[in-house]
């Protein structure tokens, strides 16, 4: 096996990440950049507005996209330019993200594709202040040119990549993630899941069953959306078992409570104020489940009762 992969980077016209304006494509083998593929596009319609501050970052205008073919048109491109490798992206959940919402705002379907991110595996290969892209790239020794720049990201990611392989003495992206026990992710037109420590997958804790039965959230079922500001996420799923609730990832029928953190408007789309979990949440109630939605605030306060 060899060191194969299609190493990607999307810039958005604006918050939403629905919005891509460029890619940068950087395609590997045997570790070693042999091609690569820049293209702007215009955003699906709608959703195609320019911030001034993705332009700032950027430097891609409305006006530079004007003729250029949606993203809907692009991404066969793409898909065909990664030519059946797995891509790889620093910040994965970012660019994988870009092309749900995207085909979402497209109403196309997900196309079919595995992924790696170099922001979780850099984190499990050095001990770095900052494990942004100028951060990582300077660890791996790799030459960022001109941050923001999709084929120039595009290319950091994929170096960045084989750095980390050279570093764990792995010889293939399969081997790689063997080593350090992270799982592949993966996109199809039906379902996602993402790259991420295989341990992490199971963590979700047990009840407590010896937890004092009076506590108001006592034998619940608690599902997170958003950030919280006190704790990290893994942080209050321990809170919820400790106090004899049951922590769970999705929104079901059997949820009991959904705690709405701090909703980053770059996964919603524009003028949404609602996750994915919290509008499943509305759906459930509406057909007659008992689903109680609350802030942070008022999840410590149960906690604490």
């Amino acid at each position: 096996m060899a060191l194969d992969f299609c190493a990607i980077d999307f810039e958005t016209a604006n918050s939403f990440r629905g919005s891509p304006c460029a890619v940068g494509l950087a395609r590997v083998v045997d570790g070693r950049v042999v091609d690569t593929h820049r293209r702007l596009m215009r955003p699906p319609d709608g959703f195609d507005e320019f911030d001034a501050f993705n332009v700032m970052l950027h430097g891609i205008t409305r006006k530079m996209v004007a003729h250029e073919p949606r993203f809907g048109d692009i991404l066969p491109e793409i898909v065909a330019f990664a030519d059946g490798l797995p891509f790889v992206a620093h910040n994965a959940a970012f660019d994988m993200g870009v092309i749900r919402d995207a085909c979402g705002a497209s109403e196309i379907a997900w196309p079919q594709c595995s992924y790696a991110c170099t922001l979780v595996l850099s984190r499990l290969t050095w001990r770095l202040l900052s494990y942004s892209l100028p951060w990582v790239a300077e660890a791996a020794g790799v030459g960022l040119g001109h941050h923001h720049e999709p084929e120039a990201d595009a290319v950091a990611a994929g170096s960045i990549m084989v750095a980390i392989a050279r570093e764990h003495g792995a010889g293939s992206l399969e081997e790689l993630l063997s080593a350090t026990g992270v799982r592949l992710g993966s996109l199809t037109p039906g379902d996602w899941f993402g790259c991420l420590r295989k341990d992490f997958l199971h963590f979700v804790p047990v009840a407590n069953q010896d937890a004092d039965p009076n506590n108001p959230l006592y034998g619940r079922e608690i599902v997170f959306t958003g950030a919280l500001s006190s704790m990290t996420r893994e942080t209050a799923w321990l809170v919820v078992a400790a106090v004899g609730a049951r922590p769970c990832r999705n929104v079901t029928k059997g949820t009991s409570i959904l705690v709405v953190g701090y909703q980053d408007a770059g996964v919603l789309r524009p003028g949404a104020c609602l996750s994915g979990k919290a509008r499943r949440a509305e759906e459930l109630r509406a057909e007659g489940r008992a689903i109680e939605i609350m802030d942070e605030a008022d999840f410590l306060q149960h906690v604490k009762a």
